[in-house]
């Protein structure tokens, strides 16, 4: 029956003529577990595109229930924790698949002609992924997703000129928050999809058109000088990836997807760190600090993008054996080497995570400071003005709680030629703001 089936279509569509265009597809060289690594991202976006859907059922993008959705996904939806925690350690797995797939290219020389563009595509592939990561960062809508989105939007802020308009179009106002999540979610389950799916397509594509690149040696291989991708070269594919699917179920499992307390915009004790494949930009940004900032935001990672895409032009040799490239391997090993090293770097770096403030008074000053729009003038982490001084640390520099009620009563006395306006507050609201100062550590 199901023959019979298959040459009912067979004979409508001429599907065998498909897999046969396919499987007889020459490999130079023959069959490597070094070709896995491109069927396994296509394995990975599948998984993520079907994940992604299933949570998109109970989601709520919204900031008043985009919270309590997730938590119901976690915690009542069924197979929800799983589902979620695949989704989530599928981000990690894509990042490091897609690293390694373009080490494993540049190692080959498989970007060289003809197959310049397949290289710049994989490149904004690589960028994709990366936005993937950086607009689900948000959705949850807990501490770390709010305050490390923060930090991650302030850096187009940086940008010369264009800065605060840039700031405005990716958060959707000045602040986060409704827009910016819808905007977010919009950008993460509609536009990126679209995106990736499509430049991965034309990436495959042209990839057969040119042909495949194989190992720098492949003519000199024996016993096969082009091997058929079927069967040898899918059945490694095969067996990679159900390793990495048991790898990623186990993942879900043993180490659920992270969810900490509901986002606090008030909160600005909380110090976020990102997840770990953003560490590197994370130590750029404590690096280059102050009048370097420009520098770790904006100038070097461009060089960065434009070195990548730059690569098949810059190295137009036909030869392709990684011993006789040794100045383009050196550059491509100090490079990956750099990320790793920040990487480290930024993993190492101390967790300096305020605790949860319980303290009704500090509590109540922290309000206070919300309530009269201190905010508009005075920036604490990344989220604030730039008129007043910055607070993120000002319980280190003043730590006399005496002088932060003489201030708040006087500024002018206090600084001379402050603009600071005085605080038509009780000396309980005073007391309670002035502790609030001083949790600021």
């Amino acid at each position: 029956m199901v023959k019979g089936l298959l040459d009912w279509i067979d004979e409508r569509f001429k599907i065998r003529d498909l897999w046969n265009d396919f499987a007889d597809r020459p490999i130079p060289g023959g069959s490597s577990w070094f070709y896995v690594l491109g069927a396994s991202l296509i394995f990975i976006f599948s998984l993520q595109m079907v994940t992604g859907i299933l949570l998109a059922m109970y989601y709520a993008p919204t900031p008043d229930h985009a919270y309590a959705s997730v938590k119901f996904i976690e915690e009542v939806a069924p197979f929800g924790s799983f589902v979620r925690g695949l989704h989530h350690w599928g981000a990690s797995f894509m990042m490091v698949l897609v690293g390694l797939h373009m080490v494993r290219v540049f190692v080959f020389g498989a970007y060289k002609k003809p197959r310049e563009i397949i290289w710049v595509l994989g490149v904004g592939l690589i960028a994709i992924v990366g936005g993937f990561a950086f607009t689900g960062y948000l959705l949850p809508w807990d501490q770390k997703a709010y305050w490390a989105t923060v930090v991650g939007t302030n850096v187009a802020g940086t940008v010369p000129v264009v800065g605060g308009v840039l700031l405005r179009i990716v958060r959707g106002g000045t602040e986060l928050g409704a827009f910016s999540l819808s905007r977010f979610f919009a950008i993460h389950t509609y536009i990126l999809p679209w995106s990736l799916a499509l430049l991965a397509g034309l990436h495959v594509f042209l990839l057969e058109r040119a042909g495949a690149g194989g190992i720098w040696n492949a003519a000199d291989r024996v016993p096969y000088k082009a091997e058929p991708l079927f069967p040898n070269q899918l059945f490694k594919d095969t067996v990679f990836i159900g390793m990495v699917f048991i790898a990623l179920a186990s993942m879900a499992v043993l180490f659920p997807a992270p969810l900490e307390p509901q986002a606090d915009p008030t909160d600005s004790t909380y110090n976020p760190r990102p997840e770990w494949y953003f560490y590197f930009v994370f130590q750029m940004l404590k690096i280059f600090e102050g009048k370097l900032e420009l520098l770790g935001t904006v100038i070097l990672p461009n060089l960065g993008v434009a070195a990548l895409l730059l690569i098949p032009f810059i190295d137009r040799s036909p030869e392709r054996d990684p011993a006789k490239r040794k100045l383009m391997m050196a550059a491509g090993a100090l490079f990956v080497a750099t990320v790793i090293g920040l990487t480290i770097a930024g993993a190492r770096a101390p967790i300096v995570n305020a605790p949860a403030v319980t303290s009704p008074s500090v509590l109540a000053g922290r309000a206070i400071y919300a309530r009269n729009g201190c905010s508009a003038c005075h920036g604490i982490f990344g989220k604030g003005g730039k008129i007043g001084p910055e607070l993120t640390h000002v319980a280190a520099r003043r730590p006399d709680a005496a002088w932060h009620l003489k201030h708040f009563r006087n500024p002018q006395a206090i600084v001379p030629g402050s603009i600071m306006p005085k605080l038509d507050l009780s000396d309980r609201e005073l007391q309670e703001l002035t502790d609030y100062m001083l949790s600021l550590k």
